[in-house]
């Protein structure tokens, strides 16, 4: 995968309303995640729908799944998500710099 896939994945699964959400609730507490049923509560989504987002936050890289005990948390995967900011800032400044002729 390239590095521009990685990009397009990770924003893609912020571009969803509701994973939005899910991404706010996490930074919120970015050290020790959130459990699913703290997320179901916070965000009112059903079983489905919250798993159906979750799933596709994990495929992207954003968001780790830990199991505690019977509980399953989620976590940011935040170094992951920091590199995909820091490169995506670079390509905008580098094509700023470097702006294709028209």
């Amino acid at each position: 995968m390239t590095a521009d896939d990685k990009i397009a994945l990770m924003f893609n699964a912020l571009a969803h309303p509701r994973r939005a959400k899910i991404f706010r609730l996490l930074v919120d507490d970015s050290r020790n995640g959130q459990t699913y049923a703290a997320l179901r509560d916070a965000t009112g989504l059903s079983n489905a729908v919250l798993i159906h987002h979750v799933r596709v936050m994990e495929a992207s890289g954003l968001v780790r799944r830990k199991r505690r005990g019977p509980e399953v948390s989620y976590l940011l995967e935040s170094t992951e998500f920091c590199r995909t900011i820091a490169l995506a800032h670079t390509m905008a400044v580098d094509a700023r710099m470097h702006p294709k002729a028209a």
